[in-house]
């Protein structure tokens, strides 16, 4: 049975969550640091980021949403994706 969107949203946004936290602490760096180094977020955004939780609707569900839509997956739409 293929996901929901919002399944499928909550999937990817848990993905990038987790390779977030990996990267940063593999990079032996605080929260706070990469909250900083990220461009002045808090914390707690950091923090809910890596726990898969998106505040104030950020792009990655928004971005998963549409890729269910169009029958694809963040990963080939990024892959794919021309960058000037």
């Amino acid at each position: 049975m293929d996901p929901t969107p919002d399944e499928y949203a909550a999937a990817i946004n848990a993905a990038i969550g987790a390779e977030i936290q990996r990267r940063r602490k593999a990079l032996g760096m605080s929260v706070y640091a990469l909250a900083k180094a990220a461009g002045d977020f808090s914390d707690q955004t950091i923090l809910n980021i890596e726990r898969g939780h998106c505040p104030n609707g950020c792009l990655t569900g928004t971005l998963a949403r549409i890729c269910h839509g169009l029958g694809t997956t963040v990963t080939e739409l990024v892959a794919e994706a021309e960058w000037v």
